[in-house]
């Protein structure tokens, strides 16, 4: 289906070299999948907060060496507009924002306008027999903004491509010659040997897009690029050598985001290897990194490194983003469906509870049991700053601040797939959206879902189309049960029966608008969790103790490790790059105003749910008391201690009452800024 929507830039070719191996669904073009509902709401707010207004003030995108009269970035990297470009083309095309636009189409001129006569994408111009080569990772991030504006602008879509290739040419060249760089040339050099799978995600897009019959170049360069990487495969994510706690020694492969990316290397590569162990270890690393390091809120902790399973260990904003990217990746190639669940887990609470629901301050790293957001001096992660905590502009650094973006826009372009033949349509991320596009080779579908998921429990879809095929929706683990049903063209509800694949297929006729209700039936699960805490979730949503709190605002602080290096790297950088705060943000320190050392009784918990009173959810749906589904637990005081300045892990449980029982409230996870998601149990005889 994808092949069929770009042929209309006149450029892509359909079909797939056997050379290399299909993912079992097709993606869509980017723009042809739209937020609506609650989702679009939540779009508009990415869009009026600091994401959409990064290219108008911030000094490492505003003022980067990849934008015309740039001169700076934060770090040897030089990635922050390219990690902005990334982020920001998927959101501008999905809300059809003229502004946000004409930013990313002034990023797309410059930069192809000035590619070099070698092929070279962005700055750094050739110098022969220099010592350090060129760095070639920043340009993995800006082909994969390419990649979404030649989807989403058909206009653009040969100009891209050739540019494309171009690049791919050199970059071949470059690993063919060794001229890519060595780890020991420095740690930009160190991110680029274990994040190549970033590149093969181009290489394999222009093969099955636009491979202007150049499939035996990129099949070689996607060989030479992964053979010259490092090997996560055998040398990682193996029963011997992967950590089963956290880590205190640090290096590459123990860096939280570099796993985060890492996740669907083998996915990419089994496709042109064929080799049944990469799909395997695949599998085999899903279950290493969230069995010994996993959150109920469906991420996996790393306060900078891999953090094990103390909850209050923390998690970085950026692994949770490449996580969302990474896993929709490996279930488009796989389809395995606990996967898709997983991505939902972390759009739906691991990546708004880092994130002020304005979308103007973002935390570095986010704490499951997050009792307060401030300084903490010593800090209990493994090695990221203080200030981590805190909700602000550029607290700890400015990675997360240029790559939160990307998360929720490419959330929504995965929320749809098309089968290989192109006769079947699949809702697979499940959330309020639109599809509108062309299923195989000419029929012309348009899909609405009206739903306030996952706050809600149905999904209602209007189908219209100018063919029959086949249209189906993922149904969650979770929601396989007989009580959820589906109801087509208003005819009697009857129990969901979703094949193997876990998708509810039905056929569409075109004779009249087909309509389909699904309800899922959520029933509450209680998942022991570390020294015998419980994890609460119901649906797609966990839910957190809510503590209350009171809010101290100060000016935005940026990362004096950031400036440092920007005076070190450019001495001439302009006065008004350095400044110690930002002007245009605020920093957030939260502080409790409730009591936090809590147990509950689980057997006691129960939910209220008014979601199906409401037609509409509030506009910043996780702000506080914004959620139509609650739950109470009878909880009472237990004794529970601090370390390294903040709450140490759960008592083990059950845990004796220090004082009166009382009822507590429990929220969605991102809802509770501050919170006990891993609820310590109390005694009840």
């Amino acid at each position: 289906m994808r092949a069929t929507l770009l042929l209309t830039a006149g450029c892509l070719s359909s079909g797939v070299s056997a050379s290399l191996l299909p993912p079992l669904y097709q993606r869509l073009p980017t723009g042809s999948i739209k937020p609506t509902g609650w989702a679009l709401d939540q779009a508009r707010i990415q869009a009026d907060g600091l994401a959409g207004h990064l290219r108008d003030f911030d000094s490492y995108v505003n003022g980067s060496i990849w934008v015309e009269g740039g001169s700076i970035e934060y770090s040897d990297m030089h990635e922050a507009a390219p990690y902005w470009f990334n982020g920001q083309v998927a959101l501008a095309f999905q809300l059809q924002d003229q502004r946000l636009i004409g930013q990313v189409r002034s990023f797309l001129d410059w930069t192809l306008d000035n590619q070099g006569s070698d092929g070279w994408i962005g700055p750094e111009a050739y110098v022969a027999n220099a010592t350090i080569p060129r760095l070639v990772w920043p340009r993995y991030l800006v082909l994969l903004g390419l990649i979404q504006y030649a989807e989403a602008d058909p206009s653009q879509t040969i100009r891209i491509v050739d540019a494309m290739h171009r690049f791919v040419a050199l970059a071949n060249d470059i690993w063919k010659t060794g001229q890519q760089g060595e780890p020991s040339m420095g740690f930009q050099f160190d991110y680029q040997y274990v994040r190549w799978e970033e590149f093969i995600y181009a290489l394999e897009w222009l093969y099955d897009n636009a491979p202007q019959g150049k499939e035996a170049l990129l099949l070689e360069t996607m060989q030479l690029v992964r053979n010259q990487g490092f090997s996560w495969k055998n040398h990682w994510y193996t029963d011997a050598d992967f950590p089963k706690v956290s880590v205190t020694s640090f290096t590459q492969q123990t860096h939280g985001v570099n796993n985060a990316e890492a996740l669907k290397s083998e996915a990419l590569a089994w496709r042109f290897t064929g080799d049944a162990t990469d799909k395997q270890n695949t599998f085999d690393r899903l279950n290493l990194i969230y069995g010994f390091h996993g959150r109920a809120s469906g991420t996996f902790a790393s306060d900078e490194h891999l953090a094990g399973l103390d909850p209050s260990r923390g998690t970085e904003l950026c692994t949770v983003v490449e996580q969302i990217f990474s896993l929709a990746t490996i279930y488009q190639t796989f389809g395995n469906n606990s996967v898709a669940d997983r991505v939902e887990k972390l759009a739906y609470n691991a990546l708004p509870a880092g994130i002020m629901h304005d979308w103007w301050s973002h935390q570095y790293d986010q704490e499951v049991n997050q009792i307060w957001a401030q300084s903490m001096d010593p800090s209990p992660w493994g090695n990221n700053g203080p200030d981590s905590n805190v909700f602000g502009f550029e607290p700890n650094y400015p990675c997360c601040t240029v790559n939160h973006p990307q998360a929720y826009p490419k959330f929504w372009a995965h929320s749809f797939f098309a089968n290989h033949t192109g006769n079947t349509l699949i809702h697979a991320l499940l959330g309020p959206a639109t599809f509108s596009g062309t299923v195989g080779a000419s029929n012309a579908v348009s899909v609405v879902v009206d739903s306030l998921y996952p706050f809600g429990s149905t999904l209602k879809y209007t189908v219209t189309a100018t063919q029959p095929f086949t249209f189906a929706v993922r149904i969650p683990n979770w929601a396989q049960n007989y009580l959820s049903t589906i109801s087509v063209n208003n005819k009697k509800a009857t129990s969901l029966s979703p094949g193997l694949d876990s998708l509810q297929a039905v056929k569409v006729i075109t004779t009249k608008t087909t309509t389909i209700l699904i309800a899922l039936h959520a029933p509450i699960e209680v998942e022991d969790r570390f020294n015998g805490a419980v994890a609460i979730t119901r649906g797609a949503l966990n839910y957190a103790v809510e503590i209350s709190y009171n809010t101290t605002t100060t000016p935005g602080i940026r990362s004096v490790q950031a400036l440092n290096d920007v005076k070190r790297l450019f001495p001439d950088a302009p006065a008004q790059y350095l400044t110690a705060t930002d002007s245009h943000t605020q920093d957030h320190k939260l502080l409790p105003t409730s009591e936090w050392r809590v147990a509950i009784d689980p057997s006691t918990i129960t939910a209220q749910d008014n979601s199906s009173n409401l037609s509409k959810l509030p506009y910043y749906v996780w702000a506080p008391g914004s959620s139509p589904v609650t739950m109470t637990a009878l909880a009472c005081q237990i004794s529970w201690d601090l370390s390294k300045g903040t709450a140490s892990a759960p008592p083990v449980s059950p845990n004796k009452c220090a004082g009166p029982i009382f009822t507590a409230k429990l929220v969605p996870f991102a809802s509770a800024k501050l919170r006990l998601g891993e609820i310590p149990t109390m005694q009840t005889a």
